[in-house]
């Protein structure tokens, strides 16, 4: 199910939910690497699980545009929120996710990246409160959101934006379809003042 909003509150922001391991991460990250490809200067953050052996221990959270890495949340942390069985690294967030976010909106940025929007992230107040600029800002932004989230911040925006759950079945299709929004875009002239 996609939709599309025009008028005078129309953005350009795909947001993209689907079930663990359907490979949300991976589009948003071949998505990264088709723009970068192509000189679009794209800021934004995405995460990724760290495994030791078989065995998830954290998650690392990186800034598109610079390239510093740190932790999300990990499961042997003693300070931060707890979510589940991971506790919320709230210092690297804040350097890492957060500054990436304000930069997006302040900087050139083409494409702002986010992955993911979820329940790690989301402990951040200055996270949640940029993430509901970057998503009704100026910018083009592809966002996955956490599997079966609701956010204020993202509900209000998700009525207003092209939205895909995405499957093993469809991610290919659904790849396809973004580089053609994104592309779509790129080409139309802006319609606000920067």
């Amino acid at each position: 199910m996609a939709s599309t909003a025009h008028g005078a509150d129309w953005v350009r922001v795909i947001l993209l939910t689907g079930r663990p391991g359907v490979g949300k991460t991976t589009i948003v990250n071949r998505i990264h690497e088709h723009y970068s490809a192509t000189g679009l200067k794209i800021e934004g953050m995405t995460t990724r699980e760290v495994r030791e052996g078989s065995a998830r221990t954290g998650f690392m959270i990186t800034d598109l545009s610079s390239g510093q890495e740190g932790w999300l949340a990990k499961k042997d942390l003693t300070a931060g929120p707890r979510v589940g069985s991971y506790v919320v690294a709230s210092e690297d967030l804040e350097k890492i996710g957060v500054a990436a976010l304000e930069r997006s909106m302040k900087g050139p940025a083409d494409l702002v990246i986010v992955d993911e929007i979820g329940p790690m992230e989301m402990t951040s107040t200055s996270f949640r409160n940029n993430i509901s600029r970057v998503l009704n800002g100026n910018r083009a932004v592809i966002a996955t959101v956490k599997f079966g989230s609701r956010y204020p911040e993202v509900e209000k925006a998700w009525q207003k934006s092209v939205h895909w759950e995405i499957t093993k079945e469809n991610r290919e299709s659904i790849y396809r379809k973004i580089i053609r929004q994104v592309d779509d875009w790129i080409r139309e002239p802006r319609r606000w003042a920067s």
